[in-house]
């Protein structure tokens, strides 16, 4: 060995463990194995016979060790330099997704500062081709405050309204296509809108009936349960849950700004018969439901969207879950914006102390959202849906001027979509 080779085996040992430093992965600490083939390589070496300066002569017993070191040397630098590119990989990954998340959030901000806030109506998605309903529709956003649509990416039916690629959209017969993400961006650059893609989670008939070893189960009939048509999924199912969130992502790459999870609970049904993977108490439900928010609005934050949640107008005022997994105070933590359902029509008689609440919209919509603060829900956080159905245009008005008076943003709810433009402030020419 000349003293060239020498020399650079030399340098090769001193700097490679210097590059990989506090590198470590999977259990393996690679600077302590170079250092380990270092002392072997220089006991090698030290143990050589030095016949001048210019050489050093090894037994073959010598150079054989010497290249069995030299050769898990190069395994070791190999292992580093694709783990080292792997890491840097998931660096990228990891700070593209909060550009996106901060992204998000400024482009909300900076919409909700220069429109006051958002004020939206709900367009149930079966709609969408309607031309009738969204030329009434389109008028209403562009000649009043309304700022905002609300639109089905998964209904209550469990129909998906665009083409999608989840892989239960090729086993099951549920796409009813309506929109893609052409016809978002159109929708929403024409309009300057903010997009909410409403994705109903844990009701889901089609799903149910499809694969019943992840619908909830009724132990008394011996079948999946249902009441009143709707079927429920298990919260605690690991395929219902990835089969919505992977839904979720895909609307969000569709162009919507915030993704919306309703029906994000369990049946509201007090029956002792119903099976689930994890036994249904207080504990279980909330865990499962907003782990499931929780994860939503991490991954969805990194993909650009931000997160919000439809509740029962009684989860304001209730301290327990309700046998749901809705518990005011730890769903808040979850997502960013929660939107209680205050509709006055749905409370029962004497609530708030009046006989017949859906006679007194202003006060039990100010009734009920005044608990939700009360109980320590932010004001930026609470987005309360609003009745736009059974009320006359003046009831209207009055649940949104109680949101407003309250400094609270709102959405307006009626299944049909229709809505008449004098519910609504005008926009001042």
């Amino acid at each position: 060995m000349n003293r060239v080779v020498f020399i650079f085996l030399s340098i090769l040992l001193i700097v490679f463990p210097l590059t990989i430093e506090n590198f470590e992965n999977e259990n393996i600490n690679y600077l302590e194995l170079v250092k380990n083939i270092k002392t072997e390589l220089i006991h090698t070496v030290v143990k050589a016979q030095v016949k001048n300066p210019d050489e050093i002569s090894l037994t073959n017993d010598q150079a054989a060790l010497l290249k069995i070191k030299l050769d898990e040397l190069e395994v070791a630098d190999l292992e580093f330099q694709n783990n080292l590119i792997k890491s840097y990989e998931n660096s990228i990954i990891q700070i593209n997704k909060e550009v996106n998340k901060k992204l998000a959030i400024y482009k909300y901000r900076e919409f909700v500062n220069e429109f006051g806030g958002i004020k939206g109506i709900y367009l149930n998605s079966y709609d969408f081709l309607n031309s009738d309903k969204m030329s009434s529709i389109k008028t209403i956003i562009d000649e009043t405050v309304v700022n905002t649509l609300v639109i089905d990416v998964k209904t209550d039916h469990g129909h998906l309204m665009y083409d999608s690629n989840v892989q239960e959209s090729y086993e099951v017969n549920i796409e009813r296509v309506k929109f893609n993400k052409a016809s978002l961006v159109d929708l929403k650059t024409n309009h300057n809108l903010y997009l909410i893609g409403r994705v109903v989670a844990f009701q889901d008939p089609l799903f149910a009936k499809t694969y019943e070893e992840s619908s909830v189960f009724n132990s008394i009939t011996n079948s999946i349960f249902s009441k009143n048509g709707q079927y429920f999924l298990d919260p605690s199912d690991q395929k219902s849950r990835n089969y919505v969130l992977n839904i979720a992502i895909e609307a969000c790459h569709l162009g919507f700004d915030e993704i919306q999870f309703d029906y994000i609970r369990y049946p509201d049904a007090m029956n002792h018969h119903l099976v689930y993977e994890e036994e249904s108490n207080f504990e279980n439900r909330t865990r499962n439901i907003n782990s499931f928010l929780h994860e939503a609005t991490k991954i969805l934050h990194g993909e650009g969207c931000l997160v919000s949640a439809d509740i029962f107008g009684y989860v304001l005022q209730s301290k327990s879950d309700n046998g749901i997994g809705q518990h005011l105070e730890t769903i808040v933590k979850s997502v960013d914006f929660i939107s209680p359902m205050v509709y006055p029509s749905h409370y029962s008689n004497g609530s708030f102390g009046y006989k017949y609440p859906n006679k007194h919209p202003y006060e039990v919509v100010t009734a009920a959202l005044s608990d939700g603060l009360y109980r320590g829900t932010k004001v930026e956080q609470l987005r309360p849906y609003l009745q736009g159905f059974w009320h006359t245009p003046e009831d209207v008005r009055l649940n949104i001027k109680a949101a407003e008076d309250m400094g609270l943003d709102w959405i307006i709810w009626n299944n049909s979509s229709v809505y008449d433009a004098n519910y609504f402030t005008k926009i001042e020419s």
